[in-house]
């Protein structure tokens, strides 16, 4: 059964308070929350990885990372699931805003122009071609400053606020599981 949008589904909620950093999988809560996911995933795609080494598919735009691919995450995605590829979990952090794209592209060596920087166009194909390689029962985890995950075909298992204190955003982790196939 599709969850409907328009109807709220059980699902845990929490809040913690930690430290912000630009690095999210370094802050203990949100990496505990994609370990508690991660360990019963055998294939973890990760197309914003940076450094991080959780995911056994990794890509980030800047070549200076230790990711496996330097993409654009669209094309890294779609690519996965051309080749074939069957995701049990996505950790889908992605820039929050047009202001850290560009800090992306820059510390890539790139220019980020007006289409690169909006946000909701590059979240809606990343969401698109996840869609295409997670597995039913598979998770996606989202981080940002909503709480929007992952939409129709998913439904929704916590979403975690962490309050980083101040006038700072807090970081929002979305945690969906995938109810249909393969989303094509």
């Amino acid at each position: 059964m599709t969850p409907r949008p328009d109807i709220v589904h059980a699902f845990s909620f929490s809040w913690r308070w930690c430290m912000p950093s630009p690095d999210t999988l370094s802050m203990d809560p949100a990496r505990a929350v994609v370990d508690k996911y991660a360990a019963n995933a055998s294939v973890i795609v990760d197309p914003f990885a940076r450094n991080c080494r959780i995911g056994t598919h990794t890509n980030d735009l800047n070549p200076n990372t230790s990711a496996q691919y330097h993409m654009h995450a669209d094309d890294f995605l779609r690519m996965l699931a051309d080749d074939g590829v069957r995701a049990d979990l996505v950790i889908f952090d992605p820039p929050y805003s047009p202001r850290q794209v560009s800090e992306c592209y820059a510390d890539a060596g790139l220019r980020a122009g007006m289409q690169d920087t909006q946000t909701a166009r590059l979240k809606k194909r990343c969401r698109a071609a996840i869609g295409r390689l997670i597995r039913p029962g598979g998770h996606v985890i989202s981080f940002g400053w909503n709480t929007t995950g992952m939409g129709t075909g998913y439904a929704r298992k916590e979403i975690i606020a962490l309050c980083h204190g101040g006038d700072h955003n807090d970081t929002l982790i979305t945690v969906d599981m995938a109810v249909q196939g393969l989303l094509l």
